[in-house]
């Protein structure tokens, strides 16, 4: 049986200042037998919908790669009772929206009595050749009440959650003993996309070749970090893959497409096998992105000898990186773990004298994250579309082996910038609801609660 305590942690902004968080905490933590399921499903519109991502409405042409939602279902055991348990499902769309999240866990408790639906939780690969949830959205840049045989947005939240359900449940229902194992690669995929320059502004994008141009605002990540997960004969059912990047390098195409993405699935499964499972997370990557800032016609020169595309090139580095990792891993798999999920509430403050987006967030009273212990790693979601710092803050403090970083997960609640990137202004460090000192909360409520794991 599984016991839920309420527990309040405080955290103070200042000597005055007090957030709260409501954490489900189990009381139970021991080590259990690891039990996985899998499954993936089609979450492609079936008629053209608005594109989400650029500031002008792109109704789509037709179908370049399909979208798809994967679904990893996690569970520890002791005999036949049930220890610790998560459904993550990774989705290639833009960013989730709690109405959707909401909606879902729902559908979920009727359909898996025996999950905790709390413990479910989605996370966006955000490209930006997908669809929108909520119609409206956006100032009504979006608005497509007018365009015959275009599907509304809300009408592809409906699907949207019925298919996202059935991957829930295939993945649970599928769920058999296995194993896992932990990796860490390294790839340049991801870059800091702002410019800043010598009057103190900066750009996101900006231009890079003139005199003006003091250099790269910030940090970039080049770690690719990998959980293998192998069946009891010792054989790779899937691969979760973490990286410091959004899932946009052909962001601005006419045609439903999931992006880079779906061409590391193709490579990883020519190169592997046809029945992997590919799950992927961006880590915090806020400030950063796959598009070169500089050296671009030398980067293009040597992509163009290889005879691939900018897409093809991010795939075949990612894969690369697991390549190279897979025989290592396949030297300390474990199929009796420590497993434990926290589901946290926080009320984040909302930056003083901070500019709405001119696009819809949902409120950060509160925001919902969750916290995982799964061996030697952690594992911590947020909805913000976080700066690098951050995320460096918690890898560095955080006492697991590996931090597992989740951005754009659970709902929607905008960038989230940092001190220096408020000061240079620029698109994404000047309209936010939560500002640096907001961040700074979220890095220490999630650091207490993984400390928290590990003592």
């Amino acid at each position: 049986m599984r016991l839920l305590n309420l527990v309040f942690i405080f955290c103070a902004l200042s000597a005055t200042t007090v957030i709260p968080i409501q954490a489900n905490q189990q009381a139970q933590s021991n080590d259990g037998l690891l039990h996985i399921g899998w499954a993936q499903v089609d979450i492609t519109p079936q008629k053209p919908v608005a594109l989400i991502g650029q500031l002008h409405k792109r109704i789509s042409r037709g179908v370049m790669d399909p979208l798809t939602a994967t679904a990893l279902a996690l569970e520890t055991r002791k005999a036949d009772d049930s220890i610790e348990q998560a459904i993550m499902v990774s989705c290639d769309v833009i960013y989730i929206r709690k109405a959707v999240s909401d909606r879902l866990k729902k559908v979920i408790k009727s359909r898996i009595p025996d999950f905790d639906s709390e413990k479910l939780f989605l996370n966006a690969t955000h490209t930006h050749t997908a669809p929108g949830f909520i119609d409206g959205a956006f100032k009504g840049l979006y608005d497509v009440s007018k365009d015959e045989g275009v599907m509304k947005a809300s009408e592809y939240a409906d699907y949207f959650i019925e298919h996202a359900a059935k991957a829930a449940v295939e993945a649970w229902k599928a769920r058999k003993p296995g194993a896992m194992s932990w990796g860490l690669g390294h790839a340049v995929v991801g870059m800091n996309r702002r410019s800043t320059y010598f009057d103190g502004s900066a750009a996101m994008y900006g231009g890079t070749n003139i005199d003006t141009f003091a250099g790269i605002e910030g940090y970039e990540d080049h770690g690719v970090e990998m959980i293998f997960f192998w069946n009891p004969d010792r054989k790779l059912t899937g691969v979760l893959v973490n990286i410091a990047c959004t899932s946009q390098e052909t962001e601005n195409l006419n045609e439903i497409s999931a992006d880079f993405w779906h061409d590391v699935r193709i490579e990883l499964r020519k190169r592997i096998s046809e029945d992997i499972f590919v799950f992927p997370q961006t880590a915090a990557a806020g400030d950063l992105s796959p598009h070169l800032m500089f050296r671009k016609r030398a980067e293009d020169a040597m992509r163009d000898l290889r005879g691939l595309s900018r897409r093809q090139e991010i795939a075949r580095r990612i894969a690369d990186a697991v390549e190279d990792i897979l025989p290592l891993a396949k030297k300390y798999v474990d199929s009796k773990v420590r497993f434990e999920h926290r589901v946290a509430r926080l009320n984040m403050p909302e930056h003083e004298g901070g500019v709405l987006p001119f696009y819809n967030t949902d409120p950060v009273t509160p925001i919902e994250f969750h916290v995982l212990r799964l061996g030697d790693i952690a594992i911590a979601t947020n909805p913000f579309e976080l700066y690098l710092d951050y995320g460096i803050r918690m890898k560095a403090r955080s006492p697991a082996a590996l931090t597992f970083l989740v951005q754009t997960a659970c709902q929607q609640s905008g960038y989230l910038p940092t001190a220096k990137a408020v000061k240079g202004g620029g698109y994404s460090a000047d309209k936010f609801i939560v500002g640096p000192e907001g961040g700074q909360v979220l890095v220490n409520q999630t650091i207490r609660l993984i400390n928290e794991m590990w003592n």
